[in-house]
């Protein structure tokens, strides 16, 4: 009577797992980063909105956050666990990566037509271009550089 496996039979079970976790494991990578980008366009719309709300009343957009009424640092810049967001005098606002690599998320508030309340993933490499493209079409080109269009 036979007891255990032989180490053949270990030998296919770990190189079966490995292929399962080498094909699992960047995609795990690419559903949490884009679950980070998810909150950082949720963050941004509500940037966006108390934007809006701020120009009805005063005629005019801030770069200041605290204007908007969200709490700030002593920077200015909103900080939450994975980004960083501010306003520029240009009118736009941006969600950038606190910790190196992802893409940056921006929106502008520019009164015409072709910007106007427009959020994009602005990716500079491949890897933020690989998830840009899982979140929408490329809109501009630059350079090296995509804007891939959110809304």
């Amino acid at each position: 009577m036979r007891q255990g496996f032989t180490l053949i039979e270990l030998l296919v079970v770990v190189l079966i797992i490995g292929i399962l976790a080498a094909i699992a494991l960047p995609q795990y990578e690419l559903s949490v980063e884009k679950a980070r980008i998810a909150d950082a366009i949720v963050q941004l719309k509500h940037i966006t909105d108390a934007q809006e709300v701020y120009y009805l009343a005063n005629g005019s957009y801030t770069n200041n956050l605290s204007d908007l009424g969200i709490t700030t640092h002593q920077n200015g810049y909103l900080y939450t666990k994975y980004y960083y967001f501010q306003c520029f005098q240009n009118r736009a606002c941006s969600a950038s990566p606190r910790q190196g690599g992802g893409p940056v998320i921006e929106f502008t508030l520019l009164n015409d037509v072709t910007y106007h309340g427009k959020h994009w993933c602005h990716a500079l490499t491949e890897e933020e271009k690989r998830i840009c493209r899982t979140l929408g079409p490329v809109d501009t080109e630059y350079g090296n550089g995509k804007y891939f269009l959110l809304n």
